[in-house]
């Protein structure tokens, strides 16, 4: 991200470091780009944490999204003391996917560690990365706004991903109607027509 969508997750760090100093609580956040791009750091409002917090403010990468190591990170830092009840906040423009395996892995901690997901979309449309993962998508919809452009959102409902292309989300209704690569090239081999896979 850059520019305006750039200033938007930043401002929406900053907010949540603010929030969680006022409510007692730490903040850790994982700044990501490409691959093996992420930048980990404690923010706090002590003079060490408002040191790393400018520092994160003038941090910038050269684009891409690759949300696996910093998400798999995240996981493993919610077995750490202290950690337990953390809330996972992804502030992106949603242009992204988790592995399958760290789907899972995301849903499970979700199931058995009681982790709660909030999305922040900097970005026109909902996405299958993002909506898999979050259980709620707060959509930022004026960010140009926020780098200079008076431009509007050229989107008129952020869940076009779900709304023209619905097969594309792993959702349970999905994943149940979807075969396997083995079961399809059976299917394919025997000639059977999509009415009847199995």
């Amino acid at each position: 991200m850059r520019g305006g969508a750039e200033a938007v997750a930043k401002a929406v760090v900053l907010e949540a470091a603010r929030i969680a100093h006022a409510q007692r609580r730490a903040c850790h956040v994982y700044a990501f780009g490409g691959p093996d791009e992420v930048v980990e750091l404690t923010l706090g409002f002590d003079s060490a944490g408002l040191t790393r917090l400018v520092d994160f403010i003038g941090q910038a990468f050269r684009g891409g999204t690759d949300i696996c190591l910093p998400l798999e990170r995240a996981l493993v830092r919610l077995g750490e003391s202290g950690w337990q009840q953390a809330d996972l906040m992804i502030a992106s423009d949603g242009e992204f996917g988790a592995t399958p395996a760290l789907a899972a892995a995301v849903l499970q901690a979700k199931t058995t560690q009681g982790l709660r997901v909030q999305g922040v979309l900097i970005g026109d449309r909902e996405t299958v990365g993002l909506a898999e993962l979050a259980d709620d998508v707060f959509w930022v919809r004026d960010w140009r706004r926020f780098g200079g452009s008076s431009a509007a959102s050229p989107v008129h409902d952020r869940r076009l991903t779900a709304l023209y292309f619905p097969g594309a989300l792993r959702s349970a209704q999905n994943r149940a109607a979807t075969l396997d690569g083995e079961a399809a090239a059976r299917a394919v081999r025997a000639g059977r027509k999509e009415s009847n896979p199995t």
